[in-house]
Formats: structure tokens, C-alpha cells, sequence
């Protein structure tokens, strides 16, 4: 889908906020717009799903309970519009399996209500500072097996198969890339992808995970690459996929079925 990408008239990011509750509607346009955000605002699901199809944002900050679309629907259709575009989630539900759906369509980040300005403002900054990487020294393609990653272009090509990736994917790639076949523990890949500490019972490491693994992994190429290791955490290694063995012997003297290897 490619529409307008309007920057503002003064070259301020562009940030749209949907989110139907007037108080924090208006108190995160107002911290935003303080940190030097452009912002502008939708009440409901409806409105910013008609907003999004004709403008592409720098960034969508987005509750999930929103009237006539709710959010999970939102991020859905703007990942398959924009898989690049940063999305934050801010939500005051408690339940796990609700939040964690939010991550698996593609949310980058996740925020608890009631949250402060600065941890909003510090997680758009850290997520803006991945996209504007792309174009620096870390842009570039590796191949391993037959998968083959391109950063500058936030995708990814298994079997020459294309496959476009979120800039969170990307990175929680190129970390596992970097890391050479070494292990790494949920805890290393929270800092290294997020920054700072993983809170006790956050699965957004596994969350992300999956989501790779859809891509690179259940794409029918002749490797896995995401692997773990039980109780340790997540490497990146060319495993070759085990093939059936149903041959069997075709001699006229036996039709015995071999033996598995």
C-alpha cells in the first residue's frame, strides 16, 4: 500500500494517537507534542483506520479498546500496510493473553496504563533510532543457509522467497546474526532489542521469537533457523530439516521398507 508520508511543515516526527478516553488522549498529545512530536489524534478505530489508508505517521500510539475497530484489528492491517511503521500499545487491560495477541500482529512495544510521558517518549525514541540505523554502518545482507537478511530493506528472503519483516524482527535478527551461533538468554535479547532491564514474567522475548520464526522458519525453506535451547534461551543456526524416510527398496527380491536414519 503506498500513500503520502506527510512530515510536518517544521520536519517534527509525525505521531498519531488513537484513543478514545478524552484525559489521556489529551495528556499524551500534550507530553508529545512538548517532546517535539507532531501529533495529531483519532477518538475511535473507525476514524483512524480512514486516517492511515490516506497517511503513513512516523510512529501510531494506540489503545485497544477502542469503539467500532478495536485495536488488535488496527494493527493488523497497518502491519500488512506498513511493516515498518513503529506501533506502541497502550492498554489498561490485565490480561495476559489479550496483551500478548497485541505483540504476536505486530505491536513493537507495549505500555501498561497508568504509565509516565518519559517511558512513553523514551521507547518512540529507541524505536526510532532502529529505523534510522538502517541507513547507517549496520545496514546490509548476510546470508546463512538459504536464508538470506537484508536490513536496509527490512526483509528477509528464505529459499528466495520474500518475506517482510517488522524493524523489531529485524533487529532481534541481526542481534541473533551477531551473536554467532552463541546462546542467548531472554534477559541479553531484551536489553539488546529494547534496552534496559526484562521485567519478572515479560514474554514479549518469546512473543517476538514466534513472530520470526513465522518467517523465517514455517516458509517451507530447507532449514530452521531459530533455535532453543531449554532453560539457556534462543540462538540463530542453519539446522537442516529432518525429511521423511518413506523409500523403500524397489529389487525384485524385496519390498522391505529401510530403515529410518
Amino acid at each position: 500500500m503506498t500513500v503520502p508520508h506527510a512530515p510536518d511543515a517544521d520536519g517534527r516526527r509525525t505521531i498519531l494517537v488513537v484513543e478514545d478516553d478524552d484525559s489521556t488522549a489529551t495528556a499524551v498529545a500534550y507530553h508529545l507534542t512538548r517532546a517535539g512530536f507532531s501529533v495529531s489524534a483519532c477518538r475511535d478505530g473507525l476514524s483512524a483506520m480512514t486516517t492511515l489508508k490516506g497517511w503513513r505517521p512516523d510512529a501510531l500510539v494506540l489503545d485497544l479498546m477502542l469503539p467500532h475497530v478495536d485495536g488488535w484489528s488496527i494493527i493488523r492491517d497497518v502491519r500488512r500496510w506498513y511493516p515498518d511503521l513503529p506501533i506502541v500499545v497502550m492498554t489498561a487491560r490485565r490480561e495476559e493473553p489479550e496483551r500478548l495477541d497485541a505483540l504476536r500482529l505486530g505491536a513493537d512495544d507495549l505500555l501498561r496504563k497508568p504509565f509516565s510521558a518519559r517511558e512513553l517518549i523514551t521507547r518512540l525514541e529507541s524505536l526510532f533510532r532502529r529505523l534510522e540505523a538502517r541507513g547507517g554502518d549496520e545496514a546490509g545482507e548476510v546470508h546463512i543457509g538459504d536464508l538470506e537478511v537484508d536490513r536496509s530493506r527490512l526483509e528477509a528472503r528464505v529459499a528466495g522467497q520474500r518475506t517482510a519483516l517488522t524493524a523489531l524482527e529485524t533487529k532481534l535478527l541481526w542481534v541473533l546474526l551477531e551473536a554467532r551461533g552463541r546462546t542467548l538468554g531472554r534477559d541479553e535479547i531484551y536489553d539488546l532489542v529494547w534496552g534496559g532491564a526484562r521485567r519478572a514474567g515479560d514474554r514479549s522475548v518469546d512473543v517476538l521469537v514466534r513472530r520470526l520464526r513465522r518467517k523465517v522458519d514455517e516458509v517451507g525453506g530447507l532449514y530452521t533457523y531459530v533455535q532453543t535451547d531449554p532453560g539457556r534461551g534462543y540462538r540463530l543456526e542453519a539446522v537442516p530439516r529432518t525429511l521423511p524416510t518413506t523409500c523403500t527398496a524397489s529389487t525384485a527380491t524385496s519390498s522391505r521398507r529401510l530403515p529410518s536414519s
